[in-house]
């Protein structure tokens, strides 16, 4: 994965990371529901043309991911969970060597998480999360990446909280350290501001079964896929974006599960394929999006 897939997969986990620490510790009074230990989705993104030159792409994109407590204790609780990711890529007359090409790609991830409560103020929340992003063609050591966060959050008052730490990336053989850090802000129990960098949010619940949201997160994923041109070097094809968004969350009936449906529009977008004497790299047009799914919340 590049430079940028290292780093976006940073922040993200980190922007992560703060909202559910943040919601793990909401007080009963608050209208914002609880993070999702659960869900289940489908994203479909309409064609959307290159750029700077002939050919289209459009694509759709499947998960479901869970968390489950495995120790707990005052002051200490340890989460296991798994992650699966789907995506489809559907290039029609695009340059070399993308050409007329549809690609399955997979990403799986294996989250452990620990929390501990070291005073009213301070939270320790760390990360150790196993994956592999691949075409499953040829799988091989360059599928496998190790990430891991460590977060300190910090409540300023009943109404603001501050998250700071740092990540570890093991991605391809190369190690990096980035920062990671967030902020949050809940002035009365039914709104909120996330700014969890590089995502925004404002978050409005009119009462406690629905959900309001305006976003705006950098998005994209890697993948080690076999060589498209057919050689015999596996190579990185990275995707990303910039999505701005609408959503609406509903709980269902009286039951911990909740619809949910966002759309919006994809823009910043980028393709580019590194590795096996490849340094491809496009932009593609904005296009519109739709999310659709169901999370589970207690």
């Amino acid at each position: 994965m590049t430079k940028f897939g290292q780093t976006l997969t940073a922040v993200l986990v980190g922007a992560t990371v703060a909202s559910a620490q943040e919601s793990e510790e909401r007080t009963e009074e608050s209208f914002i529901p609880r993070y999702a230990v659960a869900s289940s989705y489908f994203s479909w993104g309409g064609e959307t043309n290159f750029s700077n030159t002939s050919g289209s792409v459009s694509m759709w994109e499947a998960g479901a991911e869970a968390n489950v407590p495995v120790y707990k204790k005052d002051g200490f609780l340890m989460t296991a969970g798994a992650k699966y990711r789907r995506n489809n890529l559907e290039f029609s007359g695009a340059p070399f060597p993308l050409d007329s090409k549809s690609y399955d790609l997979t990403r799986v991830d294996i989250p452990i998480n620990a929390w501990i409560e070291l005073n009213d103020r301070w939270k320790l929340w760390g990360r150790v999360q196993p994956g592999w992003y691949s075409d499953f063609g040829n799988v091989g050591s360059d599928d496998f990446i190790l990430t891991s966060l460590a977060l300190l959050s910090y409540k300023l008052n009943d109404s603001m909280k501050v998250a700071f730490g740092a990540f570890y990336s093991r991605d391809l053989g190369e190690e990096r350290l980035l920062p990671a850090f967030g902020f949050i802000y809940e002035p009365n129990q039914q709104w909120s501001l996330a700014l969890t960098f590089p995502r925004v949010e404002v978050a409005y619940a009119p009462d406690r079964n629905s959900l309001l949201t305006a976003r705006a997160v950098l998005s994209g994923a890697g993948w080690n896929i076999e060589d498209p041109a057919g050689g015999d070097q596996n190579v990185d094809l990275n995707y990303k974006s910039i999505r701005v968004s609408l959503g609406y969350d509903q709980r269902i009936g009286t039951s911990p599960w909740w619809a949910y449906v966002d759309g919006g529009m994809q823009v910043g977008q980028e393709i580019e394929i590194e590795g096996g004497g490849y340094e491809f790299s496009e932009d593609l047009d904005s296009n519109v999006f739709v999310n659709a799914g169901v999370k589970l919340r207690f």
